[in-house]
């Protein structure tokens, strides 16, 4: 083994105990969570939080700058029931503690990889799907929304090839706040599935 991998899997092997530390730390008790996987800034689950006190919120990102500011952005609002951590999604799903498991999930426009060679960088798949499951109970709710149209038939092919979820074809979406994203795009679809 060269060096440089060796020092990359001690990098990884540092940030998953960082990030398992953090998220015990934010959920020292059970807990269900109301959960948005590729947060951004933080205005849909800091709007989210806010209307949903009794819920207690995390909102996942990739980029640090985009968790300090939602940090900042609950903070002003003084909202204590949402918290955010800078993770990928699978190994948050994997390092949260035993004891939280997901209430809801929102995917809200992520990003499509629109090149067929990166598909398979796509959150939105049965691996994803299937992980997503280890932490749900029956009936969770896991809501996606994209402005792509391709992406959303992938997701309706997902659905369809597994059977962990079904398709719920009649919905009512639980909270509406304008993201970013959602204000660009002419259009959008939302995709509903539950938890079997």
């Amino acid at each position: 083994m060269n060096t440089g991998y060796e020092q990359h899997l001690e990098w990884v092997k540092k940030r998953r105990a960082e990030l398992r530390q953090k998220l015990a730390k934010l959920f020292p008790e059970p807990a269900d969570l109301s959960l948005e996987i590729g947060c951004g800034h933080g205005h849909w689950m800091a709007d989210f939080a806010a209307a949903f006190p009794e819920k207690q919120c995390l909102g996942v990102d990739l980029i640090g700058d985009r968790i300090e500011r939602a940090e900042k952005k609950v903070a002003r609002a003084g909202t204590s029931n949402a918290r955010f951590v800078r993770g990928e999604a699978f190994e948050v799903l994997d390092l949260m503690p035993d004891h939280v498991r997901l209430n809801e999930v929102f995917i809200l426009f992520p990003d499509p990889w629109p090149k067929k060679r990166h598909w398979k960088n796509r959150l939105f798949s049965q691996k994803f799907l299937s992980e997503l499951a280890k932490r749900c109970r029956l009936g969770v709710r896991c809501y996606f929304r994209t402005d792509h149209d391709p992406y959303f038939e992938w997701a309706e092919e997902v659905v369809a090839e597994q059977d962990l979820w079904s398709r719920e074809h009649e919905f009512v979406w639980p909270f509406e706040r304008e993201t970013v994203f959602q204000n660009r795009a002419e259009s959008y679809q939302s995709l509903v599935v539950v938890k079997q």
